[in-house]
C-alpha cells in the first residue's frame, strides 16, 4: 500500500523538478543569443558601426589616386599598422594625419576595413556605370577628353549635353568620334551622368598610376617643352624610359644632362619611376595639344601657317603677342600678304577665327618641334658655326637680326669668308637653307653655356675684335 506522505512529496517534488527544467532551459537559451547572434554576423562583416560613407569615399578617392598602394593594402591590410610600410608611403603617411577617423577605423580592423572599402568601390562602379561599358571604352573616351580640353570642360559641366543635337553638330571633333564609336555613344546616351563619373574616376586612377603625388605640373611643363626641343632624345626616352638613369646614355646627349642638373627634382621623379614619369608626360602632352587646337586643326594647317610665319616675321611677332588681330579686319587689310594667305587657306581662317589663342599656342609647339628636327642635334656642325660667327662678328650681327640672309645669294657673295666657309661645310649649309632661324636659334644654348661667354643676352658670342671685312 502506498505511503499517503510520500504520494504528497512526489506530487510536491514534480513542480519542481518542471520549474528546475525550465530554468534550467531558460538559462540555455540566454547564454546561446550572444552565439547565435555572433554566427548570424559574417567574420568578415564589411564596417564598423563608427565608419561612414564619407570616410570610404575619402579612402576610395586616395586609392584611386595611388594604385600602387592600394594594391599592395588589398593583399595584406596588416600592412596599415607596420611603421616602415607608411614611411616608405610619404602620400599614405600624409593622408592617414589628415583624417585620424579613417586611421583609427583601419587600425581596429585593417580586414574589415579593406572589405568595406572594396564593397563601396564596386558599389560606385555600379552606380556610375552600366555593366556594358568597358575599360577600352572609358580610355579612348578619356584621351579624346585629354585632347578637346573645352568639350571635356563642357561635358563635366553638364553631361545631358551629350544628347543634344545642337552641342554635337557644333563640335565637329566629338560627332566624328561618336561616329566612329557607336558603342560609347550608346552608353554615354543612355546615362550621362553615370558616364561622366566613371570617365573621371578612371581619369583619376590613370593619373594616380602615371604619377607620385611629388610631382608638380611646373616639371611636366619643363621636361615637355625640353622634349618639344629635343625630338631625337624624346622619342628614344618614350621608347625606353628607363634609358634616363643610364650613365652612358646621358653623357651621350649634353643637353639632357645639362637639363637634369638644372633640374633635380625632374631628376629626381624621373629616376624613381621612369616608365610611370613618361606616361604622365604623354598625357600633359596630349592635353596641352588638345588645349592649343581644335580637333579639326591638321598638322598639315599648322604646317603651313608655320611657314607663313617664318617668312613674314614682322607679321608673326604682332600675332604671337596678339593672337585676337588675327580678327581684325583693318589688320588684315594692313596686311596683304596674311589677308591672300588667309582667302587662299580658308580652313585655317575658320580655325584661326574660332579660336586665335589656341592656334597661335599649337602653331609655337608646332614651330619649336620642326626647329629642334630640321637641327641636327650632334652639336659638332652647329658649335664650328657658332665659332666661326665668334670670329665674324658682322656676319653674326646680320644674321642674328634676320636668319633668312643666310639663303640670300647676294648677302652671301658679299661675304666671301662665309661663302667659303659654307662650301666648306655642306652640313651647315644644308640646315641653313632648310631652316636659318632653327640654326640661329640652336646657338644660342651653346653661346650661354659656354665658360668663356662674357656677352650674357647676346644672341650670338661676338669677337670683340672682329675680322675686318673687305669693302662693299
Amino acid at each position: 500500500m502506498t505511503d499517503p506522505t510520500n504520494m504528497n512529496m512526489k506530487k510536491r517534488s514534480l513542480p519542481f523538478k518542471q520549474s528546475l527544467i525550465l530554468v534550467t532551459l531558460a538559462t540555455l537559451c540566454w547564454f546561446s543569443v550572444p552565439a547565435t547572434a555572433q554566427t548570424s554576423v559574417p567574420q568578415d562583416s564589411p564596417r564598423d558601426q563608427d565608419t561612414t560613407r564619407a570616410q570610404l569615399a575619402a579612402f576610395d578617392q586616395f586609392f584611386d589616386r595611388h594604385p600602387e598602394v592600394a594594391e599592395q593594402l588589398r593583399k595584406d591590410p596588416t600592412l596599415m599598422k607596420n611603421d616602415e610600410f607608411r614611411q616608405n608611403h610619404p602620400a599614405l603617411q600624409e593622408f592617414l594625419q589628415q583624417h585620424p577617423g579613417i586611421r583609427e577605423e583601419f587600425a581596429e580592423n585593417p580586414s574589415a576595413f579593406m572589405r568595406q572599402e572594396q564593397r563601396f568601390d564596386r558599389r560606385e562602379d555600379g552606380h556610375d556605370r552600366d555593366r556594358d561599358t568597358t575599360r577600352a571604352q572609358l580610355a579612348r573616351m578619356d584621351q579624346f577628353l585629354d585632347s578637346h580640353t573645352e568639350i571635356a570642360e563642357q561635358l563635366r559641366k553638364d553631361p545631358r549635353l551629350i544628347k543634344n543635337d545642337d552641342f554635337t553638330k557644333t563640335h565637329p571633333a566629338l560627332q566624328e568620334f561618336l561616329q566612329q564609336h557607336p558603342g560609347i555613344r550608346e552608353e554615354f546616351s543612355e546615362n550621362p551622368n553615370g558616364f561622366m563619373r566613371q570617365e573621371q574616376r578612371f581619369d583619376r586612377r590613370e593619373d594616380g598610376r602615371d604619377r607620385d603625388s611629388d610631382t608638380t605640373r611646373a616639371q611636366l611643363a619643363r621636361m615637355d617643352q625640353f622634349l618639344d626641343g629635343h625630338p631625337e632624345i624624346g622619342e628614344q626616352l618614350r621608347k625606353d624610359p628607363r634609358l634616363i638613369k643610364n650613365d652612358e646614355f646621358t653623357k651621350n646627349h649634353p643637353a639632357l644632362q645639362e637639363f637634369l642638373q638644372h633640374h633635380p627634382g625632374i631628376r629626381e621623379e624621373f629616376s624613381e619611376n621612369p616608365n610611370a614619369f613618361m606616361r604622365q608626360e604623354q598625357r600633359f602632352d596630349r592635353r596641352e595639344d588638345g588645349r592649343g587646337r581644335d580637333g579639326d586643326t591638321t598638322r598639315a594647317q599648322l604646317g603651313r601657317m608655320d611657314q607663313f610665319l617664318d617668312s613674314h616675321p614682322e607679321i608673326a611677332e604682332q600675332l604671337r603677342k596678339d593672337p585676337g588681330l588675327m580678327k581684325s579686319d583693318e589688320f588684315t587689310k594692313s596686311h596683304p600678304a596674311l589677308q591672300e594667305f588667309l582667302q587662299q587657306h580658308p580652313g585655317i581662317r575658320q580655325e584661326v577665327s574660332e579660336n586665335p589663342n589656341a592656334f597661335m599656342r599649337q602653331e609655337q609647339r608646332f614651330d619649336r618641334r620642326e626647329d629642334n628636327r630640321g637641327m641636327n642635334s650632334s652639336g659638332r656642325d652647329l658649335e664650328d658655326f657658332g665659332q666661326f660667327l665668334g670670329g665674324h662678328s658682322n656676319i653674326a650681327q646680320r644674321l642674328s637680326q634676320d636668319p633668312k640672309l643666310a639663303n640670300n645669294q647676294q648677302f652671301i657673295d658679299s661675304h666671301p669668308e662665309l661663302q667659303q666657309y659654307l662650301t666648306a661645310h655642306p652640313g651647315v649649309k644644308d640646315q641653313l637653307t632648310q631652316n636659318p632661324r632653327a640654326v640661329m636659334t640652336g646657338l644660342q644654348p651653346l653661346h650661354n653655356s659656354s665658360p668663356t661667354n662674357n656677352n650674357a643676352g647676346k644672341t650670338i658670342n661676338l669677337d670683340p675684335k672682329p675680322t675686318p671685312m673687305p669693302k662693299q
